[in-house]
Formats: structure tokens, C-alpha cells, sequence
């Protein structure tokens, strides 16, 4: 059997499609590369007329592996699509099972999720351990003990709005839309800073 095709339909001027050409480079992959508006005018109407059978709307960027289709810059749904696991995966998942069972579910928007567990290894490798990706950390661990994650602010700031400051993680009811979204106000004190 054939392994599968990946082809990648973007523009030039798009920063999404640069962020996600880089992303497929990062990760070595093989991929079919379409600047749609750099090719010659009639192969320029060729293309379109392909982007528009599986995406009517045209928009970039497009990916195409098989009979799948991924719409925008969703890095985590194409690296999912193309079965490409990383540390990030891994935390995920370890995280998960220690987590749901406590109440505590990740956010159902899996690309916010990743962004953040990305920046908690971007931190843990900063610092040396996980601290929270939207607060300042200080580079050391015992003036930062209330902001690894998960925070000590994360139980109160669930049980109160549903969500921790960072929405990473939340409850069942707001990953639902079953209870009313708010903005998390900061509850750690200033004095925590420099």
C-alpha cells in the first residue's frame, strides 16, 4: 500500500502558513508544497479550483493527506492527522489520567491546551520545573512553590469560575458551555514579584 501524500496549499503573505510550514519542517516532514500565489496564472486557477472541492471558503492554509482535510493553522490537528506524537503529547496524556480523575479537565480548545503545556516544557527547561505559563516566574522554585503547575490558585479559581487563570485547566461544566464564562481575575499578590 501507498503510504500517503501530504500537500500543503498556502500563500506566500500568510503568517499562519509560515507557522505551520515551520512546524511541518521542525518535524521533518514530507510534504507536497503549493505557494498558490506564486504559480503562473493557469496554474494559479488549478489549484483554487482544487482548494475549493475540499474547502469552498479557499482558505489558507490547506492541507490535504489522504481523504483528510485541516483548515487554518490547527498545528495540533495535523500533527494528530499525521500520527506524529512529541513531549508535549506525552505530558498531555500523563497529565490527563493524574488530573480528570480530581476533577480537573484540560480545555476542550486541544490547540490553547497545547500552547500552554508547551510553554510549561519551555519553563520547566527554563527554570527547572513547571511553573505557570501566564505568570512570571523568578528562577526560584521557593518563591515560585504557589505557581508550579498546577497552581495553589487553580482549586479556588475552578470551583469559583469554572476555570484556572489560565484555562488550562477546567471543569466538565465549562469544557460543556453548561455554566457562564468569565474572565479569572489574578490571585496571587503582588508581592510575589521583584
Amino acid at each position: 500500500m501507498a503510504e500517503k501524500s501530504l500537500i500543503f496549499y498556502s500563500l506566500s503573505t500568510c503568517g499562519y502558513c509560515e507557522i505551520t510550514k515551520k512546524m511541518l519542517d521542525d518535524l521533518d516532514c514530507e510534504y507536497d508544497s503549493v505557494v498558490v500565489d506564486l504559480l503562473p496564472p493557469d496554474e494559479k486557477e488549478e489549484a483554487i479550483q482544487e482548494i475549493i472541492k475540499l474547502n469552498p471558503r479557499c482558505t489558507f492554509p490547506t492541507l490535504i493527506y489522504g481523504d483528510k482535510v485541516i483548515i487554518g493553522m490547527k498545528l495540533q490537528e495535523i500533527k494528530d492527522m499525521l500520527g506524529v506524537r512529541t513531549e508535549v503529547d506525552d505530558l498531555y496524556d500523563t497529565l490527563r489520567k493524574i488530573q480528570e480523575p480530581k476533577g480537573y479537565y484540560f480545555n476542550r480548545d486541544k490547540e490553547k491546551t497545547f500552547q500552554l503545556l508547551r510553554a510549561l516544557l519551555v519553563n520547566k527547561d527554563r527554570y527547572g520545573y513547571m511553573s505557570c505559563p501566564c505568570r512570571l516566574a523568578t528562577d526560584d522554585r521557593g518563591k515560585d512553590k504557589d505557581i508550579l503547575c498546577p497552581c495553589d490558585y487553580r482549586e479556588p479559581d475552578v470551583r469559583e469560575f469554572g476555570s484556572c487563570y489560565c484555562n488550562l485547566y477546567v471543569s466538565r461544566e465549562w469544557n460543556e458551555g453548561t455554566i457562564e464564562r468569565h474572565l479569572v481575575p489574578e490571585r496571587r499578590s503582588a508581592g510575589h514579584y521583584p
